[in-house]
């Protein structure tokens, strides 16, 4: 039997979501709690009656009160927990025929899809990226860092838990920095579908790429063929990259910060590709705007754009679908006839059909006609637990489009 933890007891009805397997408790739900709930301890959820629900960790500074880490009661968590969960989320992608040679980089730990809430873990060829986004797994980060240690042989552990999640759950972020292990090199070599791609572990996005856009960029590699591509708010261009890869002849990488375009300028040069690569530091949505607005408009075979979220509360929905709507609408206005538009979201709370609406209405607004020819969601090392719909944010669509 595992210990006695402080209790959260929540109002009449309120543990229903729980018991259907979702993870998070919202302040609301609570009706009161021990006094000796302390910011970022173990709480065991109790309903109205006194029954035991679940155990997580408590914050009362955060909307989300109580993320749920077990349902069983006699489960303590402590380090064989942490292992138990890690394995397992190792098993789900090593195991996984969808992963097999695909990439020699992947997400290990998914938060709360793999049970860990407010924990990922990224593996670069051998190099483990860790953030830890809240103040319960904060105070789990010494039995955390010991279990990956145990479980998973790496060449090192490197943390980057700098993001803004940290701070609207009452924490500073960490300085980021080598946990473990070897120092990784400036910038990592790894692949994707045998295309040579780098990730900066250190001041990269997330944990130093967006992996989980992989069978996006496969995608496009697979129908750039002598294409002309629009590689909209490009990052580091890994679009391109697979772009060029399938043949195109040319690629224009946009995006607003100049530093990160120098990046995929560098390994546009290493691959020998300069020749077919061209870059504009600018504002995605403003030069879209521009572009769509000229009378003698640039047209190209494909379009990507891959915007970043644009909705951070329930009430900016209204808002940002206006501003997807007339981003895919300049978007389209750029495609040659016959031509392709890879479109994607990674907003949570813009829905699959929220997102297809979007499409639906931007076509006309462009004077084409369009055929949705594929839809992607979550690579296979991102799996969602059906529990919890709200970790279902990456939505992507690719559209043929007709001008006739």
């Amino acid at each position: 039997m595992s210990k006695t933890h402080p209790q959260v007891r929540l109002r009449r009805g309120a543990e229903r979501l729980l018991i259907k397997g979702h993870p998070w408790v919202f302040s609301g739900a609570v009706t009161r709690r021990s006094d000796d709930c302390e910011p970022g301890c173990i709480v065991d959820v109790l309903n109205d009656a006194g029954r035991f629900i679940a155990r997580g960790y408590f914050n009362p500074h955060s909307e989300i009160a109580v993320r749920i880490l077990t349902r069983q009661q006699d489960e303590a968590i402590d380090g064989e927990f942490l292992r138990r969960r890690m394995e397992q989320a190792v098993r789900l992608r090593v195991d996984n025929p969808l992963l097999t040679e695909v990439s020699s980089a992947r997400r290990l730990i998914h938060g709360e899809s793999d049970g860990l809430p407010g924990l990922i873990v990224d593996d670069y060829a051998g190099w483990l990226v860790m953030q830890i986004h809240t103040m319960g797994m904060e105070k789990l980060r010494p039995l955390i860092v010991e279990t990956l240690q145990d479980v998973i042989d790496a060449k090192g552990i490197y943390e980057r838990s700098d993001v803004g999640t940290r701070r609207a759950d009452g924490l500073q972020d960490r300085p980021t920095g080598l946990v473990s292990g070897a120092e990784p090199p400036e910038l990592v070599e790894f692949h994707e579908a045998g295309v040579p791609m780098t990730a900066d572990l250190r001041n990269g996005q997330k944990t130093g790429f967006f992996l989980d856009q992989r069978e996006n960029r496969i995608l496009l590699g697979r129908i750039s063929r002598d294409a002309s591509v629009l590689n909209c708010f490009s990052y580091t261009g890994g679009f391109s990259v697979h772009a060029r890869h399938g043949g195109a002849r040319r690629t224009l990488d946009v995006d607003v910060v100049p530093t990160v375009l120098q990046r995929g300028r560098k390994q546009a040069v290493a691959a020998a590709d300069e020749t077919r690569s061209t870059y504009a530091a600018a504002d995605g949505f403003r030069f879209l705007d521009m572009l769509a607005d000229r009378a003698d408009r640039p047209m190209f075979d494909v379009v990507v754009i891959d915007p970043p979220s644009l909705v951070r509360k329930g009430r900016d929905v209204k808002n940002a679908l206006g501003v997807y709507t007339k981003l895919n609408r300049n978007a389209l206005r750029l495609v040659r006839d016959g031509g392709y538009l890879l479109t994607a979201s990674c907003s949570t709370r813009v829905s699959e059909d929220d997102f297809f609406q979007v499409v639906r209405r931007a076509a006309p607004g462009a004077r084409v006609t369009a055929r949705l020819l594929h839809a992607n969601g979550h690579p296979a090392d991102h799996p969602i637990d059906p529990a919890f719909p709200e970790g279902r944010y990456l939505k992507s669509l690719l559209l043929r489009v007709f001008r006739t």
